[in-house]
């Protein structure tokens, strides 16, 4: 006896379920895509503060390196102006050669500017800057770069002027008569190598040069730079609640 079975035709889905699971399947995707959106968002704001926390500290110690150049520069430009004086007066007698011979000691020496730039490195080579989303603090910290990069080039420039005017001096002073280099002290019969007016004028003429390099371009440039890194400073620790006494770590291990 032939046994025949029932033929059931399978079930044909409706246009809705094949929507149900079309729509199911695009909001799992969409809901990853913006997690792990989310997630990178996180992890990106967080590398962006530890950024501006040690750029905050760099600007800290450079603010400071600036006020020792202030300083030195305007030390060393009221050193030049007595040398100075004391080579047109052209009054020589044992209290004006031993005070030239002292202030010679701070007239020619140098300060560099070592700016602290472990952060800026860092931002500049890898691309982090992107990660800045504030586009004013973006803009003052390429400013202060800036303004950085034009001081040092100077500085190589005021070196060079010092470099020639030093060469100058070892015509002038003699080595010997300095009995205590570290205190600018002079033995009593301290004397000038020459008092020939063509080479104390090219020496007088040198020291004007750095003078007004230093009081006319250096010091303002300074001034200015000082006063960017100090604004910075104030807008970093606004924009980003920054601590003083936070320790920065991961970015540079």
């Amino acid at each position: 006896m032939e046994v025949h079975h029932a033929h059931h035709p399978a079930h044909k889905k409706k246009i809705s379920e094949y929507f149900l699971e079309f729509f199911m399947l695009f909001f799992a995707v969409t809901l990853g895509f913006f997690a792990e959106n989310q997630r990178e968002r996180l992890v990106e704001g967080h590398r962006e503060k530890q950024f501006m926390q040690s750029l905050y500290e760099d600007l800290k110690k450079d603010t400071s390196m600036f006020n020792t150049l202030e300083y030195f520069d305007s030390i060393q430009i009221n050193k030049i102006d007595t040398a100075n004086s004391i080579l047109t007066t052209k009054n020589w007698n044992d209290s004006t050669i031993k005070l030239i011979y002292r202030v010679n000691l701070k007239t020619l020496g140098n300060v560099r500017l070592n700016l602290n730039e472990r952060t800026s490195s860092q931002l500049k080579n890898s691309g982090s800057m992107r990660l800045i989303e504030n586009q004013e603090i973006s803009n003052k910290i390429s400013e202060y770069w800036e303004l950085s990069d034009i001081i040092k080039n100077f500085g190589i420039t005021l070196e060079e002027l010092k470099l020639r005017a030093r060469e100058k001096s070892y015509s002038i002073f003699n080595q010997k008569y300095y009995t205590d280099v570290t205190n600018a002290v002079v033995s009593k019969d301290v004397k000038m190598m020459t008092k020939e007016e063509l080479v104390l004028t090219e020496y007088s003429n040198r020291l004007n040069h750095i003078r007004n390099s230093m009081k006319n371009v250096r010091l303002p440039l300074i001034i200015r730079l000082n006063k960017k890194a100090t604004e910075l400073l104030v807008e970093l620790k606004r924009e980003y609640k920054l601590n003083d006494n936070t320790e920065v770590n991961a970015i540079f291990k």
